[in-house]
């Protein structure tokens, strides 16, 4: 029995990204001399050689009547409705949160052929998303979750297959956020915390009153909707609260004791911003534990756990932070590694590209006669 080989062009797929927010590009300049981050989408734009379509492209292509009937359902149906109309120009979508993947792929259901599309999940487990996942499982082809409790809801509740539902780490970049020298005039005994998402800065409040120590709260977050409840709050005098630009808030994190992320319970990776750019410092530690914040930090190696909500733990744990800052070090220490060698920014961009990439050849390989 003879057998045909079947030759396959080896070729990167068209990427298109579809980010739902305004693309920084005025960054650049700013991360090449060291004073911001890498975004995210563009590492992985960069890896991927893809296109990206954001908030701003609406304003210079929004015109069509496609886009401008989907306006009426929201600026991310809009976006994913300018991705549907270029989507036979690419091999492969990505869409960067559910908000763009399930109207995009509400979109692409009434088409046989279609684009790969890919999205991540940041929460799927809402009861309002429950119907999109279930019904609209063949148009995602690949779906990225980074908490273990998103994961299982949607194996278990949603029926999702396990072989498109990946279960990553989110990332922090470990070359803008590393260990850094204190400010000389930094108070000796001060700490921090970051972020609004699920933030419940109240209980860090009550917790710190009294104590010897400086807390400094940047309040602030440009994705969360959450009110910042540091606003119209009669603040005690060891605890201020303001916006901080990004190498000042990298530098409040070199300056601080270790880092407190106090949050809600809520079920999926609320607060992993600031955690992980913590551990990048080389920073310990504490948070809350929720049901979704469980899988990045590992009690007493890399930070603590208190319950949410739980004034007089929060309250325990960071006394004994502060009165054994050796043990302190030593967590820092070890988030940094967990940085370095499982989620850096790196590994993040990797991750997803190998799934772009390997789904790309699996569709070449099932369009080949």
């Amino acid at each position: 029995m003879g057998y045909q080989l079947v030759n396959i062009s080896i070729t990167k797929p068209r990427v298109l990204m579809l980010i739902p927010s305004k693309a920084k590009y005025e960054t650049a300049e700013a991360v090449v001399n060291d004073a911001h981050p890498t975004m995210d989408y563009f590492a992985l734009q960069q890896r991927l050689s893809a296109d990206i379509l954001d908030y701003a492209s609406l304003e210079k292509e929004g015109g069509t009547p496609i886009v401008k009937l989907a306006y009426r359902a929201g600026k991310d149906t809009a976006l994913a409705a300018l991705g549907y109309s270029k989507f036979r120009d690419y091999d492969m979508i990505f869409s960067n949160g559910e908000n763009v993947g399930i109207p995009l792929a509400v979109m692409l259901k009434r088409h046989r052929s279609r684009p790969g599309h890919v999205l991540i999940g940041h929460r799927i487990s809402p009861a309002k998303k429950k119907p999109f996942f279930r019904a609209l499982q063949a148009q995602m082809d690949d779906i990225f979750v980074y908490a273990s409790t998103q994961h299982k809801y949607g194996l278990q509740e949603l029926g999702l297959k396990a072989s498109k539902l990946h279960l990553i780490p989110f990332h922090a970049d470990h070359h803008f956020y590393r260990v850094l020298p204190r400010f000389k005039d930094a108070p000796p005994n001060m700490i921090c915390s970051a972020g609004l998402e699920w933030r419940d800065y109240p209980t860090l409040i009550e917790a710190v009153k009294g104590l010897n120590v400086v807390v400094r709260l940047a309040a602030a977050s440009p994705w969360s909707k959450h009110q910042n409840e540091t606003e119209h709050r009669s603040l005690p005098p060891n605890v201020s609260a303001r916006r901080y630009e990004y190498g000042d808030l990298r530098q409040l994190y070199a300056d601080s004791k270790f880092v407190v992320v106090p949050l809600y319970e809520n079920d999926f990776q609320a607060g992993i911003t600031t955690i992980l750019e913590g551990m990048a410092m080389g920073k310990a530690i504490i948070t809350s534990s929720t049901s979704g914040q469980i899988d990045t930090i590992r009690e007493g190696e890399n930070g603590l756990y208190t319950p949410p909500g739980d004034i007089s733990a929060l309250r325990n744990a960071i006394q004994y932070l502060l009165a054994n800052p050796h043990t302190a070090d030593r967590m820092g220490a070890q988030g940094r590694r967990d940085i370095e060698q499982t989620l850096s920014l790196e590994r993040w961009v990797e991750r997803i590209a190998e799934v772009v990439e390997s789904r790309h050849m699996e569709r070449l390989m099932k369009a080949t006669p």
